[in-house]
């Protein structure tokens, strides 16, 4: 016969019971409480009653016994996709608690745009391996587009706009894209007073795309946007490519501050127009979903974010 007997609703709003939850959900799983008390190597009074108990809890019958055969209630349909979604937040939850007392080990893939590499962020890797014997580490230095899950990487590090994607972004910092050129040129031809001046200048572009022209909005804080537009003298779509071009004379070009400054301290270059900029750039990483991170790549993750602020 069907049991029929009215539960009485709870009295008290509380959570039910995790592990009654995990039982429900391995009983409406493996059809029968026998299969589930084998299953989860319990005894079958114990499967019953956690299931009789979270029923008396909800106060509505989840599973409908006959003699022969149990069958989930429309109450218990519903509830079993909530049930799955608790027993697998709780299966990843317990995973990373493990992965977070583990040490490190294995190997760990990234990729780095040359420019953050050549900031520092590539020393932040080496002295993070080097606490961590266990652990290999391959880097991609690349300004490429990097597919992160067919190419089998943990992590990507990157300046500037991303393109769309499934991946996890974390901003880590953000640069300015300030202007620069070499002392050469301007001792040449003289610093420009303003941005109007820029046009007459030769000037590095950014893209790699038909048509001729290119563009810049400039940005100050204390002054209306301003854009520039001009026929680049090169154009390249990576950072030290544009940096090389600066230091060759070839034109005023728009580089990360933190690049320029560089530059500019080590005697290669001269900033142009300072307070004018090109829109804010951010410092990010890239990876896939959270669920079966490597401890190390949640490490590093950690790492960079910590000091990442003293490289920009």
């Amino acid at each position: 016969m069907v049991d029929n007997r009215k539960i009485a609703a709870p009295t008290v709003e509380r959570l039910p019971p995790v592990e009654a939850v995990v039982i429900f959900t391995r009983v409406a799983e493996t059809g029968s409480f026998t299969a589930a008390a084998r299953a989860m190597g319990i005894p079958l009074a114990t499967v019953s009653k956690r299931v009789a108990e979270l029923e008396e809890h909800l106060g509505v019958r989840l599973i409908a016994r006959t003699t022969r055969r149990s069958s989930l209630t429309d109450p218990g349909k519903r509830f079993l996709i909530h049930g799955r979604l608790i027993v697998d937040a709780l299966q990843r939850a317990t995973d990373e608690a493990a992965h977070a007392v583990a040490e490190p080990s294995g190997r760990l893939r990234l990729t780095m745009s040359s420019v953050l590499v050549e900031a520092g962020f590539g020393k932040v890797v080496a002295r993070f391996v080097a606490a961590n014997p266990k652990l290999r580490c391959e880097i991609d230095v690349s300004d490429r587009y990097v597919d992160l899950v067919a190419e089998g990487y943990d992590l990507a590090v990157r300046v500037g706009k991303l393109k769309d994607s499934s991946l996890i972004r974390r901003k880590i910092g953000s640069t300015e894209a300030s202007m620069f050129a070499a002392p050469a040129l301007i001792a040449e031809r003289g610093m420009p007073s303003g941005t109007r001046e820029l046009a007459a200048y030769p000037l590095i572009g950014e893209q790699i795309a038909p048509g001729e022209t290119q563009d810049w909005t400039l940005h100050h804080e204390a002054q209306k946007p301003v854009r520039v537009e001009f026929k680049p003298r090169m154009s390249a779509n990576s950072v030290r490519a544009i940096a090389e071009a600066i230091e060759a004379g070839l034109g005023i070009g728009r580089l990360p501050t933190f690049v320029g400054r560089r530059m500019v301290a080590e005697g290669t270059a001269v900033q142009v127009l300072p307070g004018w900029a090109g829109a804010s750039l951010d410092i990010s990483l890239l990876h896939a979903a959270n669920r079966g991170m490597l401890p190390g790549v949640r490490l590093l993750i950690d790492t960079f974010v910590r000091e990442a602020a003293a490289l920009l």
